[in-house]
């Protein structure tokens, strides 16, 4: 239990006074496990009744915002979906007197709800998405990931999950809520892992704040986010960018740091430039990536390509077939980046 002071800030991070917030009703103690273990709670229960009520009203609504630039490849479509999910939950007023899909699902949920856990998720109202930029990572306790927001330089700290993967300088567009002593994102994120922040800066400029800001255009602003590229480099085929998500997620599982993922995914890039490869699986590409790197970038000599093949799921044979491609190919750039 953590005993706070009446005239202390409220941890909600509300920026009032407790007395004033929630601990409005003379409660001086409070657990912030238990509210935030409620908050979890509800935040599940949030999407299962969205899909579960509105269900027909949701993908009626994908279709109206439907993209046709992002429907010829499976991922991108799903990822763009999954953007729309988050902003018509919590932005789109389509229900009856103007209501969203979260005004509902509060007014249905705070009467058996704790003072505390209430007053936090009455927050979740003002709920927007936004697009952060990771800062920092601690990756000693693996607990704390510190995001700031590119267009307002405000810092916020969400949890680090099980099966998470961040890395430093990348972008995430998603829309944050207040627990107690941190945020989160209630229905997903988005992680771009090479997009250029300048470039999504001068696209958020496009939809200025009093015009509605990137709220009110949304689907477009997230439609145009998704196809603006990377940095510094765009990727040709976006099967070439999934060998790079599918490698930066398993180095990072492997709590490599963030420098040789971003210089393996580089290698990588060039390699695409001038190869132009073709395939169908994306696992054995991504194995000789890893192992390419580690031999080039951290010298390690204990690792083999089975070893890595069997990481990845993926054929030996063909992990051996494609490090044999990419260092012949990028013989010169191995050369330069590992020394």
């Amino acid at each position: 239990m953590s005993k706070i002071q009446r005239n202390e800030p409220c941890p909600c991070g509300s920026g009032k006074k407790y007395k004033k917030c929630c601990g409005a009703s003379n409660v001086t103690e409070i657990n912030p496990k238990f509210i935030n273990n409620e908050l979890n709670r509800l935040q599940q229960e949030l999407i299962s009744f969205a899909f579960k009520k509105y269900d027909k009203q949701i993908k009626q609504l994908f279709k109206m915002y439907a993209n046709p630039f992002l429907q010829e490849e499976d991922e991108t479509a799903n990822i763009y979906n999954t953007g729309l999910t988050i902003w018509i939950i919590f932005n789109v007023p389509f229900i009856d007197k103007k209501q969203t899909i979260f005004d509902v699902f509060y007014k249905w949920n705070q009467s058996s709800l704790s003072l505390q856990t209430k007053n936090i998720l009455a927050k979740w109202t003002d709920t927007v998405p936004a697009v952060y930029e990771v800062v920092s990572v601690n990756k000693d306790s693996k607990q704390v990931v510190t995001i700031q927001d590119i267009s307002t330089d405000e810092l916020y700290y969400i949890p680090f999950q099980e099966g998470d993967e961040f890395i430093k300088g990348s972008i995430i567009i998603g829309a944050l809520v207040p627990y107690m002593n941190y945020h989160n994102f209630p229905v997903a994120m988005i992680k771009l892992y090479r997009h250029d922040k300048d470039a999504l800066l001068q696209l958020m400029e496009q939809y200025p704040d009093d015009k509605g800001g990137i709220v009110e255009y949304f689907p477009a602003f997230l439609g145009e986010a998704l196809t603006l590229g990377v940095e510094p480099d765009k990727w040709d085929n976006p099967i070439h960018e999934m060998v790079a998500q599918r490698f930066a997620k398993h180095m990072v599982n492997k709590d490599m740091e963030d420098d040789i993922i971003l210089k393996g995914i580089e290698l990588w890039n060039q390699y695409c430039k001038k190869e132009q490869p073709s395939f169908k699986r994306i696992e054995a590409y991504a194995a000789a990536l890893d192992y390419l790197s580690q031999k080039t970038f951290l010298n390690e000599t204990t690792i083999t390509q089975g070893q890595i093949a069997k990481e990845y799921d993926a054929s030996p044979v063909t992990v051996s077939t494609n490090v044999r491609k990419l260092a012949n190919s990028l013989e010169d750039q191995v050369k330069g980046m590992g020394s």
